[in-house]
């Protein structure tokens, strides 16, 4: 089977760690013997420009392990949301017609949140080649979008074969802002790379890990502040969280008024291999986010084998399903909760087992699969 993705986001030269669930995805179905492309119109932020002193806007064409790979960035202004629409439109116009030059018309698009959408009814239209959605946008939960956005992307769905949300809370509460079917179908994991490491880990010190974006909905400064109220002043407990964003400079200041230098580590923007070691050496990943529509971060941290607490945001539900794995609970707990998850003995062998029997490469896919030939 010929699947294409049509993504909104991707990584790029402007940032090698974004949305990095697109790209396991398109391997995932590759390694099934699928032919897998996939193409991204990729809007670049004036701020992201500049901070990354980055200004050429060239295409990146390459072939992924399999997949081949269309991205084209360009800058989207601020305020102009129409014409960031248009741009991706017309940007995807072009990728797509180099693509099928190259690679042939594919069987099934799969499209990555409804701003990708344009270019699949125009597809669908023009070539007769039907396409599905899976949504992941937080700005639906957070009430983030104009009554147009809300419009197109009713537009979008309703043009769609089959509707899928990345956990059950997701589907319903996209079903009650669109009025369309929605299904259940997880992000995946990459369990051949996030492995539990074989070196014994350090008794001496317990390690809380956050691995995020550094912005106000993940709730870094919740998570740091829960953290102080039962460690602070014992440098037995640690806190690293990794990532880069708008926030990080309040939470250097949040730590410092605290006087946690010494137990809490901003550690920066990460690679996925640093992400990796960091997994391995840490004893609990803490996921305190406002909302997640899935929050993949979280099975790859259990990949790892490692035990997990979040706060109880949307996606999470459908991750921790036991208290085997993990616990979810209310922002408000999340201080007491740290505690518990130092005391509780949890078995790794078991957390990653369930991740490879529920989000990893070959289960997802057998899903998606499924859905395709339908």
């Amino acid at each position: 089977m010929h699947i294409l993705l049509v993504t909104s986001a991707y990584k790029s030269k402007f940032n090698p760690v974004n949305a990095l669930f697109f790209r396991d995805q398109a391997k995932a179905l590759r390694k099934g013997g699928n032919q897998v492309g996939l193409i991204c119109a990729l809007p670049i932020s004036l701020k992201t420009v500049m901070k990354e002193k980055e200004i050429k806007f060239s295409k990146e064409h390459y072939n992924d392990e399999g997949v081949d790979t269309l991205v084209k960035p360009f800058l989207a202004i601020p305020k102009t949301p129409n014409r960031t629409k248009n741009k991706r439109f017309s940007i995807s116009k072009q990728l797509f017609k180099e693509y099928i030059d190259k690679f042939g018309l594919p069987d099934i698009i799969h499209v990555h949140t409804f701003l990708a959408g344009e270019l699949a009814m125009w597809v669908k239209q023009q070539y007769a080649i039907p396409y599905i959605v899976t949504e992941h946008s937080t700005n639906f939960a957070r009430a983030n979008l104009s009554q147009s956005q809300l419009k197109f992307s009713k537009q979008v769905f309703e043009n769609s074969k089959t509707n899928i949300a990345v956990s059950k809370e997701f589907c319903s509460l996209l079903e009650q802002q669109t009025h369309c079917k929605f299904q259940y179908v997880p992000n995946v994991v990459d369990t051949s790379f996030f492995k539990p490491s074989r070196k014994v880990k350090n008794t001496e010190q317990f390690i809380f890990l956050n691995v995020a974006h550094l912005d106000a909905k993940k709730n870094q400064a919740g998570l740091v502040t829960s953290f102080a109220n039962k460690f602070a002043g014992n440098n037995k407990y640690k806190l690293i969280v990794a990532g880069d964003g708008p926030e990080k400079e309040n939470l250097q200041a949040q730590i410092d008024k605290l006087k946690l230098s010494d137990q809490v580590v901003l550690f920066g923007r990460a690679s996925r291999e640093e992400v990796l070691a960091l997994m391995q050496k840490s004893n609990c990943f803490v996921l305190p986010s406002h909302y997640e529509t899935f929050g993949v971060v979280l099975i790859e941290a259990m990949a790892c084998g490692l035990p997990v607490l979040s706060t109880k945001s949307g996606g999470p539900e459908s991750i921790i399903t036991s208290n085997e794995y993990g616990f979810l609970c209310e922002e408000n707990e999340l201080s007491d909760m740290l505690e518990q998850m130092v005391v509780k003995d949890f078995d790794s062998v078991e957390i990653r087992k369930y991740v490879q029997n529920s989000f990893s490469e070959n289960a997802v896919r057998q899903k998606l699969e499924l859905i395709y030939r339908e």
